[in-house]
């Protein structure tokens, strides 16, 4: 016997706080809610350093700001612990239909029960009991997040599917790389972005490798380097004396990365939020893996390819190591010719 349908929503609320990637991964839940329920209002919970990558995005009618800093100082200041409190009424005062928390953690289901939604969705090996808060737990089998969070969407009677895994690019975006462009004699799609930074330490790929990478590739098309205001320093390093390499880390906003990669040749990253900000610009990407998993956040759809390590530890996902064999280990000339075999497949 089938559980009989959901009724449907008239307002919705997605809860996927952080991170950058992970935010990127839920965007086929919100393309298959719109596609479902086209007159349904769907807002987000996110937090303020993660909000500006749905800027723009068509589907979505509201973003709310959880600010985790802020409320992580309840029970130790006053205005902190005021303004959770105001927090949580407000959210219980929009009166969701619906809530599908695609974080998974205490705080995300407490969140969740807190909106007082009839219907509160989240996945059955949720951590830290998040489960207890839910009205619908959804048991899925696929591995890669993305899948996870689509095979969860469609639990519910959602219409989502992988090619819904789509960034809009904003047109202030479109103008600021066009200018951007323009200023060094640059042409879309025959420019390479480099992706060096991720929130790992385990992740990362040593700089003395990125440099024999940039330098090579450099001589075959101009590169651009991408990241946060972490990544600025290193990418000053990588970018010094070369003519054809240019730094953007920490001189963009996040929907002006985003076009900066969208109108790229290809893209190189670790495991990080450029992994998945590519396929969804249909920008083609080589990523480099070595503690994480390629079945769980490698590369999803024709235009990625993973170059995953060789060592016995790889795949540990350990945030931190002490020798990290695994991306030391990761060849540059065979990141280089990887690249170069990205450039070509260019839609």
């Amino acid at each position: 016997m089938t559980d009989p349908p959901l009724p449907p929503p008239e307002k919705i609320l997605i809860i996927k706080p952080s991170s950058l990637g992970d935010v990127i991964t839920a965007m086929p839940v919100l393309a298959g809610l719109r596609r479902t329920f086209p007159h349904a209002h769907i807002a987000w919970l996110v937090t303020p350093g993660c909000a500006p990558i749905l800027t723009g995005q068509k589907d979505l009618d509201e973003t709310i700001l959880f600010d985790r800093r802020r409320y992580g100082r309840i029970g130790l200041s006053a205005g902190a612990t005021r303004d959770f409190l105001t927090f949580c009424r407000d959210l219980r005062r929009r009166q969701f239909d619906w809530v599908i928390d695609l974080q998974g953690l205490f705080r995300s289901g407490f969140f969740a029960r807190v909106s007082g939604a009839g219907v509160r969705a989240g996945f059955a090996d949720t951590r830290e009991f998040a489960g207890v808060f839910y009205t619908h737990t959804i048991g899925v089998r696929a591995d890669h997040t993305v899948q996870r969070n689509i095979d969860l969407a469609c639990a519910l009677g959602v219409d989502a599917h992988a090619d819904d895994l789509v960034l809009t690019v904003t047109d202030e975006a479109k103008a600021f790389v066009e200018s951007f462009l323009n200023e060094h004699n640059l042409a879309p799609g025959r420019y390479l972005v480099i992706a060096p930074g991720t929130r790992w330490q385990s992740k990362l790929y040593p700089l003395r490798h990125w440099q024999k990478v940039v330098a090579e590739l450099s001589h075959d098309v101009p590169v651009v380097l991408t990241g946060s205001d972490d990544d600025r320093e290193p990418c000053t390093d990588l970018a010094a004396g070369n003519g054809k390499v240019f730094n953007l880390a920490g001189r963009t906003t996040l929907p002006q990365a985003v076009a900066i990669i969208a109108s790229a040749g290809a893209v190189v990253c670790c495991d990080s939020a450029a992994n998945f900000i590519a396929p969804a610009v249909g920008t083609p990407f080589v990523t480099l893996i070595g503690p994480t998993r390629p079945e769980r956040t490698g590369p999803l759809g024709p235009l990625g390819l993973a170059i995953v390590a060789d060592t016995p530890c790889t795949g540990c996902l350990k945030r931190r190591c002490r020798h990290v064999t695994c991306m030391q280990l990761i060849d540059p000339q065979q990141v280089a010719a990887a690249a170069r075999k990205a450039l070509n497949r260019k839609p």
